[in-house]
């Protein structure tokens, strides 16, 4: 079956997804799960900016605002501006 790229699909509502628990989801005939970490953060720790209006790039999550990608563990796994810097040290340098 074919199906229609880069658009938004309902994979469930909020009150599905408890704190302390996975939700299993078929999207696409794609197995994925979903989860809420400890602190619900939806933010670029740099200025801010909410994360869920960024985009995917590999296995993180691009900030919209300068472009910081963090990996599912939080962890900050490219920085632009340091290219050679990843982990905890990309932040230091924003």
């Amino acid at each position: 079956m074919s199906y229609l790229l880069n658009t938004w699909y309902v994979a469930g509502w909020a009150e599905e997804l408890a704190q302390d628990a996975l939700l299993a989801r078929t999207l696409l005939e794609k197995p994925i799960v979903f989860f809420r970490d400890s602190q619900g953060v939806d933010r670029c720790p740099h200025r801010f900016a909410p994360l869920h209006i960024g985009k995917i790039v590999g296995d993180s999550v691009q900030c919209p605002y300068h472009g910081l990608r963090f990996g599912g563990g939080g962890q900050c796994t490219h920085n632009r501006s340091e290219e050679r810097r990843v982990g905890k040290e990309c932040m230091e340098s924003v």
